[in-house]
């Protein structure tokens, strides 16, 4: 299906690996050009590198979305070579992965500075030219742990479920310049970070369990029966990103498999 997105520019936060670098290449795919930001510089070097061979122009950017100046700086460059940002994609997120009693200040603004300030931030550093050029898309990952909740997580729980009250707010702010705000909202899910996250929740239970044994217990809770693959959340970001959900604005779309079965 045509996504409507050729000619498009597109700046993605997190673009170094998993979900962040399918999203590069499906839009890739579809003729938009592409600008890649991690923090990981050889990996978004390395995902824009593959979005060229696909035929698109392709940046890619060392960033830190919680340092505001970097995420200006960037921003900049990249509409200094592109002319503009049509769609802005926010892929970073990690939780602190330890009860909140064992918590400090230093994991609470970890958790906070990535999760809420980071699409803040980037958010910012493009609205005022969206609302210019009268048109955009901003498309955030979430947490389904923003609406249950979820413990070990409880700062990043309430850090995603900021981006949701976010969205919304924004989205009734810019609506009237045609621009789009929306997130997507995960379950578990077999990325990179997931699988890396699921092996310390399997070693601060003292190694008591299989990794396999670990996935039997979770699979329990979705009521499709698998875990969330990189392409399940890749493909509702395209989605919401595309002309094909022109409608769609200050909405929290879940990928999770029937995890969360209300807002």
């Amino acid at each position: 299906m045509d996504l409507g997105v050729k000619g498009s520019s597109v700046f993605i936060s997190g673009g170094g690996e998993g979900i962040g670098k399918k999203v590069a290449l499906m839009l890739a795919e579809e003729e938009a050009d592409i600008a890649v930001a991690d923090i990981d510089y050889p990996k978004a070097e390395s995902t824009a590198n593959e979005v060229k061979q696909l035929g698109a122009r392709a940046l890619s950017f060392q960033l830190d979305v919680t340092n505001q100046d970097q995420v200006n700086e960037v921003i900049q460059k990249t509409l200094d070579e592109f002319k503009k940002i049509d769609i802005l994609v926010n892929v970073p997120g990690r939780g602190e992965r330890k009860s909140f009693l064992e918590t400090t200040r230093d994991d609470w603004d970890f958790s906070v500075h990535l999760n809420l300030y980071g699409p803040l931030n980037c958010t910012r550093a493009v609205i005022n030219h969206m609302v210019e050029q009268k048109r955009g898309k901003i498309a955030t990952v979430i947490s389904d742990a923003a609406k249950v909740g979820e413990p070990r997580n409880c700062v990043y729980a309430a850090a995603k479920a900021g981006v949701v009250a976010f969205t919304k707010s924004l989205a009734q702010e810019v609506g009237r310049y045609g621009i789009n705000v929306n997130c997507i909202s995960l379950g578990a899910t077999n990325t990179p970070g997931g699988i890396r996250s699921r092996a310390d929740f399997i070693k601060m239970a003292g190694g008591k369990m299989t990794e396999e044994e670990f996935l039997a217990k979770v699979v329990k809770a979705y009521p499709l029966g698998r875990l969330g693959e990189v392409e399940d959340a890749a493909n509702a970001i395209c989605f919401l990103v595309s002309d094909r959900a022109a409608f769609i604005t200050g909405q929290t779309l879940s990928v999770s498999g029937g995890y969360s079965m209300v807002s």
